[in-house]
Order: structure tokens, then sequence, then C-alpha cells
């Protein structure tokens, strides 16, 4: 149940599953499956206000149609969460909020990026940091312009 929260407080919610769920408002009318996910709202789901019904119910339809590899790396990742102090907490969802605020394109070379990172082994990512951690601030701003700048280059050709 903590990690259907966690995917709604995550915004891995699309406006069709927020479509889908808006469409139940009590309890009778949710299909078994869900009711089975969200079994512990049940003797207070007539005293929710909607939107958060609503957010369980994206929630839950969402958890239905994971394959169970991705059930286990959202439990994981839902552990992972849960063990994070509310100062760490808080500074990832106005990093995610950041994000989403990019434009799409961004957003993609970033998600690929990310992919490059995550194929490095441990230790070149740990040296990847480390060398980045030595620079001093003005040559990391300086490295950070020149990226932006050979990107902006590539857009107009």
């Amino acid at each position: 149940m903590k990690i259907i929260l966690l995917m709604v407080v995550l915004g891995l919610a699309s406006s069709s599953d927020i479509q889908a769920a808006e469409s139940y408002a009590q309890w009778k009318d949710l299909n078994p499956e869900v009711k089975q996910l969200l079994k512990r709202f049940e003797s207070r789901w007539e005293s929710l206000p909607q939107a958060r019904q609503d957010k369980l119910l994206v929630g839950a339809n969402r958890w239905l149609t994971m394959t169970p590899a991705q059930k286990n790396n959202s439990s994981a990742r839902f552990k992972k969460w849960n063990k994070l102090s509310a100062d760490k907490k808080k500074l990832l969802r106005k990093r995610f909020d950041r994000f989403r605020d990019l434009p799409p394109a961004t957003q993609d070379r970033l998600r690929n990026k990310f992919a490059q990172f995550k194929k490095l082994t441990p230790e070149q990512r740990s040296q990847l940091r480390d060398r980045f951690k030595k620079l001093s601030p003005e040559k990391r701003r300086r490295i950070l312009r020149k990226m932006k700048k050979r990107r902006a280059a590539k857009r107009r050709h």
C-alpha cells in the first residue's frame, strides 16, 4: 500500500490513471482487487477527500498493471524512500518538481545521460564523482556552461 502512495507522491501516475480513478466514488463500487489493495482505508473511505481517494485509486490501478519485476522494483525503491530523512525527502521532491518543469526533450536527454552513467561500473562512477568534487566551483561552472553551449549548438544544426 505504501508503494501506491509513493508512486502518487512521485508523480508516476498518468492522466489516464487519474481519469480512471475519478470514476469511483464509493467503497462498494470498487472492484475486488482494488479493495484488497486499499483495505486499510475501508472504514474511512467515505470520509477521505475526493482528491485523496483519486490518488489512492490511481496507485492501486497502476499496481495491478505492473509485472512482478516492476512490483519488486517499486517495493525496493519504496523501502529505500522510507529510510530517508524528512529533509532528504523534501529535497528530492523539489528536484523532481524541477525536473518535471523541464521541456520533454531536456527530460529525455537527462534520462539518457543517467542511463549512460548507470552503465558505468561502480568504480568508474565513483571516480567520475570524485573528479567532479575535486574541481573548484568556478571550474565546475565553466564546464557546465561549455556543455550547455555545445547542446545549444547541436540543437541549432
